[in-house]
C-alpha cells in the first residue's frame, strides 16, 4: 500500500514537474553547465551528477512507458517529494532498470551508467568503471541478453571506440578465471539523442531494436555513433 502511494505520488510529479519540456529544457542545462538553473528547477539538496542520474531514470522510465519499479532502480536516496538527495554508494550501475520478456525482447537487465565527465576526465573515469560494472552483473546473473547505455553530455570518441570494443573483448571474473563473458554490449547515448528520445517519443521496445541493429554494426566507432545512433534516434516513429 506505502508503495502504491509512493508511485501514484511519482505519477502526479511526472504529470506536473518533469514534463517533456521541462526534461528537455534540463538536458540543454546539463550541456551548457548551467549548474544554478538546474538545482533551481529540480532541487537544491542534491548535486548536479546526483540530479542528472535522476533526470535519465525519469526519463526513462516515461520511454520505458511507466513501467518498472524506477523508484528502487535508481541508486539514489530520495527527499520526502521523491525528489534526490544523495547517490547510494556500491559497486554497480546508477540505474538497474528489469525488464521481464515481452513480444519485442527477451527478459534482461539494463545498466543506465550517467556522467558529466568529458574528454580525457571521461576516458579515465568512465571506461574500466562501466565495463566491470556490466561484466560483474553477467557473470553474477548469467543473463547474456543483459547490457549497458552509457549516457553523457559529450562523448570522447576513444570512449566509443573502446566500447565498441567490448563487443569482441572477454571479461574475466579476476577471482576465478574460468568464469567470463566472451563479448559486451555497451550503448554510449549523448544529451543529444536522449533529447530526441523525448521529442520522438520513442518507446523502450523501439531503442531496444535500435541499440540491437546497432551492437551488430561493422562499421568503425567514428562512423557508427552518427550512422547507427544519432540518425536514427532523430527519426520519428
Amino acid at each position: 500500500m506505502i508503495e502504491d502511494t509512493r508511485y501514484q505520488r511519482l505519477q502526479h510529479l511526472i504529470d506536473t514537474e518533469f514534463i517533456d519540456d521541462k526534461l528537455l529544457s534540463l538536458l540543454d542545462c546539463f550541456e551548457t553547465k548551467n549548474d544554478d538553473e538546474i538545482r533551481s528547477m529540480v532541487t537544491e539538496n542534491a548535486d548536479v551528477p546526483t540530479i542528472f542520474e535522476y533526470v535519465l531514470g525519469i526519463l526513462w522510465y516515461k520511454a520505458s512507458e511507466r513501467h518498472g519499479k524506477i523508484l528502487d532502480y535508481m541508486k539514489l536516496s530520495l527527499d520526502a517529494d521523491l525528489l534526490p538527495k544523495t547517490h547510494a554508494a556500491g559497486g554497480e550501475a546508477d540505474i538497474v532498470y528489469e525488464y521481464p520478456e515481452t513480444e519485442y525482447y527477451p527478459a534482461h537487465t539494463l545498466l543506465l551508467e550517467a556522467t558529466l565527465a568529458d574528454n580525457t576526465n571521461q576516458r579515465r573515469m568512465e571506461m574500466e568503471p562501466v565495463s566491470r560494472h556490466l561484466g560483474r552483473h553477467l557473470i553474477r546473473t548469467g543473463n547474456l541478453n543483459s547490457y549497458c547505455v552509457f549516457a553523457t553530455t559529450y562523448l570522447d570518441i576513444n570512449v566509443i571506440a573502446d566500447f565498441r570494443g567490448r563487443k569482441n573483448m572477454p571479461f574475466y571474473d579476476t577471482q576465478d578465471y574460468t568464469k567470463s563473458v566472451q563479448g559486451m554490449k555497451i550503448i554510449p547515448l549523448q544529451t543529444s539523442e536522449l533529447k530526441s528520445i523525448v521529442m520522438n517519443r520513442k518507446t523502450y521496445f523501439q531503442l531496444y531494436r535500435l541499440f540491437e541493429n546497432a551492437y551488430s554494426s561493422t562499421l568503425l566507432p567514428h562512423e557508427w555513433y552518427r550512422n547507427n545512433i544519432q540518425n536514427y534516434c532523430k527519426k520519428r516513429g
